[in-house]
């Protein structure tokens, strides 16, 4: 293999590279997700939400207190392993 080709390898390598982020809760209680950086957010909401016995439709996702996309992915996000993302329940209505 020529020296070219090992650089693309590593290149390609990096990319497929997966990162840890934490969800964290109301409570503070964290749930990490091993995920590449290419993987949508819109499957991690997806995938927390039933692991918590919830719908998807009443968590909201925060990160630095914005919402996250659903097509958002750690890449676009600019998200490095260990990152925290925030959960919260939706809160409709009210007295």
């Amino acid at each position: 293999m020529s020296d070219t080709e090992n650089n693309d390898v590593k290149r390609d390598g990096e990319k497929g590279e997966p990162i840890t982020i934490r969800v964290r809760d109301q409570t503070g209680e964290e749930t990490f997700f091993k995920i590449k950086k290419s993987t949508k957010m819109s499957k991690v909401f997806e995938t927390y939400a039933t692991r918590k016995g919830v719908q998807s439709a009443s968590l909201r996702f925060l990160l630095d207190g914005e919402r996250i996309p659903a097509d958002a992915t750690p890449k676009t996000l600019e998200l490095d392993d260990q990152d925290q993302i925030d959960c919260m329940l939706e809160q409709s209505g009210g007295f």
